[in-house]
């Protein structure tokens, strides 16, 4: 008897909770200076894809408090930044994940994301979080959307903020 292999199909709040929580889990996990300078890269480029696609789609959240704040603080590339930053950092992540998984099991809601990764054609070479955050795009704009306005530069130029802004509450 032949079984039959349904894709896996996930929604832009369940890539986006997904990729929070996994940018979350680096940032709490790095061992060292080079796994957490990347871990923070990581959640810069998962806040900035998530700020663009709930402009698009008008969510409620993340609230911009909450994506200035960790905008600035993952552009710093490190310097200036104290395990306080961090901890609020994996914080504001994972509540922001939590809200956009609303009612379903966020530990369910990864499996089902890196099974829907480890399905993709497209997924070679790229870790769960690029795909995730490629995903994510992909999905909020569409490939005319993305033919007529190209990326920008994931990384600001130039030299990193000095002040740091007041976590949010």
């Amino acid at each position: 008897m032949a079984s039959l292999s349904f894709p896996v199909r996930l929604m832009l709040d369940e890539l986006g909770a997904a990729a929070l929580d996994e940018a979350a889990a680096n940032l709490a996990t790095a061992a060292d200076t080079a796994t957490f300078l990347s871990a923070l890269e990581n959640n810069h480029q998962v806040w900035r894809a998530l700020t663009e696609v709930a402009r698009h789609q008008s969510w409620p959240n993340p609230q911009p408090h909450q994506t200035e704040y960790v905008i600035a603080i993952s552009r710093k590339c490190g310097q200036g930044v104290c395990d306080e930053d961090v901890e609020t950092l994996i914080g504001i992540d994972s509540q922001v994940a939590r809200h956009l998984a609303g009612n379903r099991d966020l530990y369910r809601l990864r499996q089902r994301a890196d099974l829907a990764w480890h399905e993709a054609e497209n997924s070679l070479g790229r870790s769960f979080l690029a795909w995730l955050i490629d995903e994510l795009d992909r999905k909020a704009h569409g490939a005319k959307w993305r033919a007529t306005n190209p990326p920008e530069p994931r990384r600001p130029t130039g030299p990193a903020p000095t002040s740091t802004p007041t976590p949010p509450l």
